[in-house]
């Protein structure tokens, strides 16, 4: 977005690699680039969700709405309380030896459904939900202030300050009704629909100022925001074999419906006191282009996923697989072509998405310790969709990336479960970590950064959600008390 070549361009490059290794406040690792970075149902949280053929709890309605016609007590469910704590390292970040380090702690997203009958439908299975999809924010912030600092369109050294500004929030909602009709005693099948909505924004805000040895002030001045909102229905099958002690499972993903959406775009930047072309000339900039109601529309793949639970005594192991297909090349929402007030240059932006494809994968393990008390362990992975070759929206050109994390991740979870008279407790942690590398300066010397391509900075993210989860077996207890039967 930025046109012109000054001391000022510089700066906005110096301020955004400062920004990448030093201002990073990570709130959640989870990106929209990710498919399996959330996890439904209590049990399923603890086996990183590698249910899709022995899921057990009402997080079958995500995993394999099949399995819904097999549960024999589905319980209403308070997902569990999730506490999440994410940390942020950056190893080298300034320096060899210099290390950064930020920590966040708060909620994690949430999962309540309960069943229901239709009167007229017997022995068929219904379920209603309410689920956080997937979510990511992210603030970065970093101030800048130095005096007797030189530039090349600038007579003398200069007082000079600069702040840095970015926010980013993507969440995306589900609301879902499963059905799953009487099939087979060993064989059953359900569909999910979900009702999605999508909400993202995403805001850079730049200011800069120098006064010289003159009393001169010269100032930049830039925004720029988009956001956009979007409506649709996906809808997931999935079929179960109950063939003890194997359990089967498959469930087929259809890619997102759009129904409507709209957003916004804000470009603004302001230049005064600047001679960019050395003429004698300040070279002023003044833009402002704000755009409503723009057309918006989302896409996500196919998705087919396979699963086996196999008994062995106490035990169960659970393996679940999952394929997602790619996202080709897709505008979500687009600028018209805006004029540049102070110069008649003609502007646009255009945020767009593509994702290669995935395969996740996963391995569970549920061991009863006793007829009260079981125990769980799993590990799986979550890689990102992103490819290596983006364009963040931070780097201000005409175009850039909707999704731009790029790591991938293995996840491990861990816990118990402890049946209660009243109520299943689940007690637990899950655990994802990853690194990523990025170039860093080693030079700030002259008019601006220099980059050396061997010289690097490891991220190191890692994220702990600690569970504490209830499942309320209410209509189970409800038809011993109706039938005369006495409570356990």
């Amino acid at each position: 977005m930025i046109s012109f070549s000054s001391s000022f361009g510089k700066i906005i490059y110096f301020i955004l690699i400062v920004l990448i290794i030093t201002g990073v406040k990570q709130k959640a690792i989870a990106q929209d680039g990710h498919y399996w970075s959330e996890n439904y149902g209590n049990r399923s949280m603890l086996l990183s969700g590698t249910v899709n053929a022995s899921v057990e709890d009402l997080g079958a309605i995500f995993y394999n709405p099949g399995r819904l016609g097999q549960i024999e007590n589905p319980a209403f469910v308070i997902s569990a309380k999730v506490y999440e704590w994410s940390t942020l390292r950056v190893e080298d970040g300034l320096d060899e030896g210099v290390d950064l380090n930020r920590n966040s702690f708060g909620g994690a997203p949430s999962l309540v459904a309960g069943t229901f009958n239709v009167p007229f439908l017997k022995n068929h299975k219904f379920a209603y939900s309410f689920l956080t999809r997937s979510r990511n924010e992210a603030d970065f912030f970093v101030r800048v202030e130095e005096e007797d600092k030189e530039f090349q369109n600038i007579p003398g050294k200069v007082l000079f300050n600069g702040r840095f500004d970015f926010n980013t929030n993507f969440r995306q909602e589900w609301i879902g009704l499963t059905w799953s009709p009487p099939i087979i005693e060993k064989f059953s099948v359900g569909l999910s629909t979900f009702i999605t909505r999508i909400n993202k924004s995403s805001s850079l805000g730049l200011n800069m100022h120098t006064l010289d040895e003159n009393k001169q002030v010269a100032s930049l001045i830039l925004n720029r925001q988009y956001s956009y909102g979007t409506n649709g229905l996906i809808w997931k099958l999935g079929m179960a074999w109950d063939l003890l002690p194997v359990r089967l499972g498959m469930t087929v993903t259809t890619p997102k419906v759009n129904i409507s959406g709209n957003g916004s775009t804000l470009s603004e930047q302001y230049l005064v006191g600047v001679d960019t072309t050395g003429d004698g000339i300040n070279d002023d900039v003044y833009l402002f282009n704000i755009q409503d109601n723009l057309k918006a529309q989302y896409h996500s793949p196919w998705a087919i996923g396979l699963g086996v639970g196999i008994h062995i005594k106490k035990t169960i192991i659970h393996i679940s697989a999952e394929w997602y297909d790619k996202v080709s090349h897709y505008k979500i929402i687009g600028a018209d072509p805006f004029e540049i007030q102070s110069s008649g240059d003609t502007l646009g932006f255009t945020l767009f998405d593509e994702l290669d494809p995935v395969f996740n994968f996963g391995i569970g393990l549920e061991m009863n310790l006793s007829e009260k008390i079981s125990f769980y362990a799993s590990i799986a992975t979550d890689y990102s969709g992103v490819s290596s070759d983006i364009t963040r929206f931070a780097e201000l050109e005409e175009e850039a990336n909707n999704s731009v994390f790029q790591t991938d991740f293995i996840k491990f979870g861990g816990g118990f479960v402890l049946n209660t008279r009243w109520a299943e407790v689940t007690l637990g942690a899950t655990y994802a970590g990853a690194s990523q590398e990025i170039k860093r300066p080693i030079n700030f010397s002259g008019d601006e950064p220099v980059l050396d391509s061997d010289a690097t900075s490891t991220i190191k993210f890692s994220q702990w959600r600690f569970i504490l989860g209830f499942s309320f077996p209410f209509a189970e207890k409800m038809k011993k008390n109706l039938d005369g039967e006495p409570e356990e």
